[in-house]
């Protein structure tokens, strides 16, 4: 049995995490985190107790799973790292400085990180890297749509693609929006654009355009059941593993050197 701690477990995320633990064998949410005052600390969340300090847990679990913010994760991982526990991180949003922290806590714990844990997005991430190398003078304009409670734009989601594109076409520059007399549109930039509104979980839109024509790929997640899923994987896939920092790739197979 995969003790689980989970960090961020009154979220979305984490109550979707909780639901599809209920009906595994192999895994079992051993505690909750939540912050400092959070109304749920004290309480449990579909019976699993919470606590305001993971440090204090850390000897209950064998994986740590964090659905918080950039800022805490990144505070959670430091904590992990003296338990020696594996961390699969969720959360997104991270800053140059907070990334390379992970990298240097990978040094010393296996992480997973993944800006989205869908199987269907990380089959995405690969349609837009072959579709890209292969119509090279397409233009790439990105539009992510997210719930109105999503805090950090734009998502991790789009940032991977803006990332993926820029490491197959070298010398894009990625922008976020557009405003005022801005000219005519550079061929080699990619503009990230976000929006907000309703209970929409999560959607991608990848647009690539040429005279006469264009093409769409598009992911549209219809519950969080797809990265609760993706999630109880990366779990599996990261205990007893080395130190060192893995991703969707590792778990799905994918070589893209």
């Amino acid at each position: 049995m995969i003790r689980i701690i989970l960090c961020g477990c009154a979220g979305r995320m984490g109550r979707e995490i909780i639901a599809a633990a209920e009906d595994l064998n192999d895994l079992k949410i051993v505690a909750g985190v939540e912050t400092p005052g959070h109304k749920t600390v004290g309480q449990p969340v579909a019976g699993i107790p919470v606590f305001d300090d993971l440090a204090a847990v850390l000897g209950k679990g064998d994986c740590v799973v964090d659905y918080t913010n950039h800022q805490a994760a990144a505070a959670n991982l430091k904590k992990t790292a003296g338990s020696g526990l594996p961390c699969v991180v969720g959360s997104t949003g991270f800053t140059v400085e907070e990334l390379a922290t992970i990298h240097r806590i990978a040094e010393k714990i296996p992480v997973f990180l993944a800006p989205n844990m869908s199987l269907g997005v990380n089959h995405l991430y690969q349609l837009v890297r072959q579709t890209a190398q292969r119509l090279a003078n397409f233009e790439i304009e990105i539009v992510e749509t997210h719930h109105r409670g999503k805090k950090d734009a734009p998502s991790g989601t789009a940032r991977e693609i803006g990332r993926i594109v820029q490491e197959v076409r070298p010398g894009t520059s990625v922008i976020y929006g557009r405003e005022g007399d801005v000219g005519e549109r550079n061929k080699n930039e990619v503009c990230i654009n976000s929006v907000r509104g309703g209970d929409v979980v999560g959607e991608h839109r990848i647009l690539f355009f040429s005279a006469g024509e264009f093409i769409e790929l598009r992911h549209y997640a219809t519950s969080r059941q797809c990265f609760a899923q993706g999630t109880v994987g990366a779990v599996r896939f990261l205990l007893n593993k080395k130190p060192g920092l893995y991703g969707m790739n590792d778990l799905l197979g994918i070589d893209n050197k």
